[in-house]
């Protein structure tokens, strides 16, 4: 049985669409990347999966060649993987914000904590810059 770029294309969605899955998920279990984008992530995992089982694009083979496919299949695999890389470093980058805030939040609460035992112990008013 030959399979044609229409077969190549259904197969390749498939194992991409199952492949995406298992690596937001387990990008998602190391907690490189955010609920968030991991749900986002999964849902265009799914739609690959279904996508590869029910299109059936008979005709392709009269329009694309094999060369064309290829260069299709380079082109979206490439947005696909900037895509991911920048998900991932705006999920790495939320995360660092977060810890900075909280730093900042407990630096500002022990900066008032020694504001108030100076006042305790000089009775002199120290105002806030």
């Amino acid at each position: 049985m030959i399979i044609g770029n229409a077969g190549i294309l259904r197969i390749i969605l498939f194992v991409m669409g199952v492949a995406m899955l298992v690596i937001t998920v387990s990008s998602l279990a190391k907690r490189k990347i955010n609920e968030s984008f991991s749900l986002v992530w999964g849902i265009i995992s799914v739609a690959l999966i279904v996508m590869g089982i029910i299109i059936s694009p008979v005709e392709w083979n009269d329009y694309i060649s094999t060369g064309g496919l290829f260069l299709i299949l380079v082109i979206m695999f490439s947005i696909v993987y900037a895509a991911y890389f920048t998900s991932i470093r705006i999920s790495q980058l939320t995360r660092e914000n977060t810890e900075l805030a909280i730093q900042v939040s407990l630096l500002n609460q022990e900066n008032q904590r020694i504001l108030n035992r100076l006042k305790e112990m000089t009775g002199l008013e120290i105002r806030d810059i």
